[in-house]
């Protein structure tokens, strides 16, 4: 889990796993309506992400733009995106990211393991 960003607004979190080519994003509303430029904070981002899950179901399978991600007064989402590069690699988010204790996923296998 990674922390990416927040304000008075939202908080975001990232949940990615080495050898899987999915991340999820969430992005929790706890404040007022509010577009996020996620692009602007993690520049490895794509341009686009699909909504997964939101807690407003309309919003859910839109394709979004990371520079302008939208959550209305207490909507929480989870953004998905397909990528072979983690997040908690980079410098840039060395020390905000949590690892409980390493795995990785085998798609050959379809299993996680420890010996990455």
């Amino acid at each position: 889990m990674c922390y990416i960003w927040n304000d008075s607004n939202v908080f975001v979190y990232l949940r990615e796993l080495d050898g899987l080519d999915t991340v999820f994003i969430m992005v929790l509303n706890f404040g007022q309506e509010s577009i996020t430029d996620l692009k602007a904070v993690v520049s490895e981002l794509p341009s686009e992400a699909t909504i997964r899950l939101s807690t407003n179901f309309s919003n859910t399978g839109k394709v979004v733009n990371t520079k302008t991600i939208k959550t209305e007064k207490g909507e929480g989402i989870v953004l998905e995106y397909k990528t072979r590069e983690t997040v908690h690699t980079t410098e840039a988010f060395q020390g905000k990211c949590f690892v409980a204790e390493k795995a990785c996923y085998s798609s050959a296998l379809n299993i996680l393991h420890m010996h990455c």
